[in-house]
């Protein structure tokens, strides 16, 4: 079942949940997977609120960048898994 993106989303908790637990120890590429597409289904919905302009606020502004931030370090450390890891 489809859940709207709308409101079921928490950027801060994927992001300090991401944070405190996985990065600087060895994850794997599934969790780093998981937390990846969790971070992007929030930039979606944060997108979809700014570009709607409807109850977006200047702390969704931060967050969606906050976001952008923590997908590029989950696709760094992605990239830099070694072969027989992915």
């Amino acid at each position: 079942m489809y859940q709207t993106m709308e409101g079921n989303a928490r950027p801060h908790r994927t992001a300090q949940g991401f944070e405190g637990s996985q990065v600087g120890t060895t994850a794997t590429q599934a969790e780093l997977l998981r937390t990846l597409q969790s971070v992007s289904d929030d930039i979606m919905r944060l997108a979809g609120k700014l570009h709607a302009g409807r109850d977006a606020t200047d702390e969704d502004a931060v967050t969606i960048t906050e976001q952008q931030e923590l997908a590029q370090h989950l696709i760094g450390q992605l990239l830099t898994m070694p072969a027989s890891q992915a």
